[in-house]
């Protein structure tokens, strides 16, 4: 027990010892104002603060000042008046680092350690050499876009990619900071977001998905083989490098005659830093969603035989992919390494500088083509968000050319109904209403649906109902729909 405080007008400074330590120090208390609690529930009976003892000037004007700004109407708990003054204080260093270190997904469980290992690297790359040592409350779009401006963009758009994700961290960094409560209040550090820019998501219509199957085969003869098999579940399949390299024997079922099965995907490794080296780890999947059950066609089956025989040990956990000397977990960079020599095989995807990742957009490129259902190509992809997805369907060259042929026909077509019509030489019943229209059909399926609806509104209405009965049952719908709305 401290002994008896000095009285005072307005609070109290006992002195007190400290049950741990044994130091005495001036404990200087007093009571909110009854007012505060409508605005502040949570307010304890006392507000105090400690100093040493010695110290009792600077105590008595703590407790003056509190009631000073008491009797003027414009007290605050100590806390939201620390929060109001703590973004001068913060520099974008600290807030940073300690967004990246405590980050969390939407659902609440922590990111990745991969991911948050990226994250530093682009505070340390590319942000805080720029924005570190200012004050939060100091940062402004003028500052933000000194370091966009020191993220150079080629030509070609290389570092195009590496701007964007370095944008979107520090979007979310500042977004955080305008938005996140720091007491029962809702004072946040910042009151706006100086990130005012807004640098574009790269162009993605690089011709990923346009390998054709000829070009994949050359590519799976020309990797080792102990890591040829990967062209085919990433190219074929869809899966993930990380999703590959995670599959064990039990995940592979054939069926008993050689006419395909079942591949189970549920895991995915990744390459970590431990201790200043890299080291492989085995987790979950991307999202949940990525945990799938794929079909294995029936030419695929000879190759994972093959590869089963020779290169995985026999039993159930025995990796599919491993280093061919350590037998162990395969390296991800040993497989890329062994990509760049086996892309050199075709020189149109050399020059393209196509990666092993790419080939996962071709293999659901090559789904979309076989359906018109966007679910099914989500479910082979392992996709929950339907903008994932459509951002792995690209054109390809077959699909250029259908839409050239299509417009060819569609010009052809007006030239002929522009000319006298010659008598028919068979009975009009007898021919084929469909005949000639296939083509511009397809090609009108393939656009976008305001495009598409342009295209028919600009065609006679005979030819507009032929076409219309070319489509798919999903695309008539949906363009009938859009038909009857300017009706």
């Amino acid at each position: 027990m401290g002994r008896r405080a000095k009285r005072r007008r307005f609070g109290s400074m006992p002195v007190r010892t400290d049950r741990k330590s044994g130091r005495r120090y001036i404990e200087a208390r007093y009571q909110p104002p009854v007012e505060a609690y409508s605005r502040w529930p949570s307010l304890p009976k006392r507000i105090s603060r400690r100093f040493p003892v010695g110290f009792e000037t600077e105590a008595e004007k703590w407790l003056n000042d509190a009631e000073t700004s008491i009797r003027m109407g414009i007290w605050e708990p100590p806390e939201a008046a620390e929060n109001a003054h703590r973004a001068d204080s913060v520099s974008f260093g600290e807030y940073a680092t300690d967004f990246v270190r405590n980050r969390r997904k939407a659902n609440g469980e922590p990111i990745a350690v991969t991911t948050r290992q990226k994250y530093e690297q682009y505070l340390r790359d590319y942000l805080l050499p720029v924005l570190g040592n200012l004050p939060m409350a100091a940062v402004t779009p003028r500052d933000i876009q000194r370091w966009a401006d020191s993220m150079k963009v080629g030509k070609a758009g290389e570092g195009a990619s590496i701007k964007r994700h370095a944008w979107e961290l520090l979007n979310a960094i500042f977004r955080q900071a305008c938005s996140q409560p720091l007491d029962d209040e809702g004072t946040t550090l910042l009151s706006s977001n100086p990130v005012l820019l807004h640098v574009d998501r790269p162009r993605s219509d690089r011709a990923y998905g346009d390998v054709s199957m000829e070009e994949l085969n050359t590519l799976y003869e020309a990797m080792p083989g102990r890591f040829a098999l990967v062209i085919y579940l990433v190219g074929v399949l869809s899966l993930r490098p990380g999703e590959a390299y995670a599959l064990q024997r039990r995940d592979v079922n054939l069926a008993d005659d050689d006419n395909g099965g079942r591949l189970h995907v549920g895991k995915s490794a990744k390459g970590v830093m431990r201790n200043g080296h890299k080291v492989m780890t085995v987790g979950s999947t991307k999202t949940p969603g990525s945990i799938r059950d794929l079909d294995i066609p029936a030419f695929m089956v000879p190759a994972i035989r093959r590869h089963l025989d020779l290169y995985v040990d026999d039993r159930p956990d025995g990796w599919l992919f491993t280093g061919e000397r350590s037998h162990t977990l395969v390296f991800d960079q040993s497989v890329r390494n062994a990509w760049y020599r086996a892309r050199r095989a075709v020189p149109r995807l050399e020059e393209r500088r196509l990666r092993l990742y790419d080939l996962r957009h071709r293999a659901l490129t090559e789904v979309a083509k076989h359906t018109n259902s966007l679910k099914a190509v989500m479910a082979q992809g392992g996709h929950t968000q339907v903008n994932t997805a459509m951002h792995y369907q690209h054109v390809t060259e077959s699909e250029r050319e259908k839409i050239l042929a299509g417009i060819e026909a569609d010009a052809e077509a007006a030239e002929r109904e522009q000319e006298p019509a010659p008598a028919p030489e068979t009975d009009p019943v007898q021919q084929d209403p469909h005949e000639g229209l296939a083509a511009l059909a397809s090609a009108l399926e393939s656009m976008g649906l305001d495009v598409r609806v342009q295209v028919l509104q600009g065609l006679p209405e005979g030819r507009r109902t032929l076409v219309l009965g070319c489509f798919s049952k999903q695309a008539q719908v949906e363009t009938m729909k859009e038909l009857l709305k300017g009706i």
